[in-house]
């Protein structure tokens, strides 16, 4: 391979591994994260706050990325989200990702052969 071709591998890798997340996060498929489906996420990086600090949370969240909160949160917004590492983000390594999406499928009951939608049924 070309120098540089693993470089130019990993952010490309990185945005598929969190396109894989929100697809995970956003039960109904509507491309959209709701307040619900963002707070299973924000639980999983450690939010312990009550329903009332998390509709708060979340309407200050998309306050400061002027976003209609009936929209809720886009694959873009959760993009810049988890590459956040400074107080206003919600910065995850590429394992909690990983773990984030195991726990998430394992409470679901989602296959993991990458497919989304399909909820997985044992014969």
């Amino acid at each position: 391979p070309p120098p540089g071709a693993a470089v130019a591998a990993a952010p490309a890798a990185r945005g598929a591994l969190i396109a894989a997340a929100f697809g995970v996060c956003d039960a109904d498929n509507d491309q959209r994260l709701s307040s619900a489906e963002m707070r299973l996420f924000a639980g999983f990086i450690g939010f312990t706050g009550n329903d009332a600090e998390w509709a708060a949370e979340f309407a200050t969240l998309l306050a400061e990325s002027n976003t209609n909160p009936s929209d809720g949160v886009s694959l873009e917004l959760f993009t810049v989200l988890v590459n956040d590492m400074s107080d206003n983000g919600c910065y995850c390594t590429d394992e909690e990702l990983k773990t984030l999406m195991a726990k998430l499928q394992g409470a679901r009951g989602i296959a993991t052969n990458g497919s989304r939608g399909e909820v997985f049924r044992p014969a």
